[in-house]
């Protein structure tokens, strides 16, 4: 399956429109005005569903998950499927990588403690320069496009509940959620034409 020029295309140009956007006061304002509604609305009961559906996208818990995937595949002797887990976690990887790099080089500040829920938090917490674009969201968005293109609901919906998650914790805003939705589209899209030439 060769990569599409046009939806990667599309994807790199949002995500170059939200980064841009980041640095205008307005895109900031209507940053906080999104996560006051949402703790306004949902606090306190989301909570722990929130911190846990963010700790599962962690990705030292979802990477070694989908790697476990792979190795249950090579166990049963389904190689093909055991392979393409291989590839996912490998993408998954790299996705990861790309959002940590560019935290170090686009210059937008995360959610005060302010705003920020006093929840149980899990997982290893990194310390980071900045919060675009949204690491989860990127994964996420990877995943839900390579693993559930038959399922695209099932798809949106697991993207959406992530970023909804991620920004009523006030551990991102919506501009660094929207960031890593788009590119993270644009890994899978890459990754889409990549795995496409290793095929036989």
């Amino acid at each position: 399956m060769s990569v599409s020029r046009a939806r990667l295309g599309a994807a790199l140009f949002l995500f170059a429109v939200v980064a841009a956007a980041t640095f205008l006061l307005p895109s900031h304002r209507w940053d906080v005005a999104v996560t006051t509604w949402l703790q306004r609305h949902a606090a306190p009961a989301a909570d722990h569903a929130a911190s846990i559906f963010v700790f599962l996208g962690d990705a030292e818990v979802q990477i070694p998950a989908v790697a476990l995937v792979a190795v249950l595949w090579w166990w049963r002797r389904d190689e093909s499927r055991g392979r393409a887990a291989v590839w996912l976690a490998a993408g998954l990887a790299v996705t990861s990588f790309i959002a940590f790099a560019l935290k170090y080089l686009v210059p937008h500040a995360g959610p005060p403690p302010e705003l920020q829920r006093a929840v149980a938090r899990y997982g290893i917490a990194v310390p980071q320069p900045f919060s675009f674009p949204s690491g989860h969201t990127m994964r996420i968005t990877f995943l839900a496009a390579t693993a559930l293109r038959g399922a695209p609901a099932g798809a949106i919906a697991l993207i959406g509940a992530m970023m909804a998650a991620l920004v009523y914790l006030g551990d991102h805003w919506t501009s660094d959620v929207l960031g890593g939705l788009c590119l993270g589209w644009a890994c899978a899209e890459l990754a889409r034409g990549f795995w496409g030439k290793l095929r036989p």
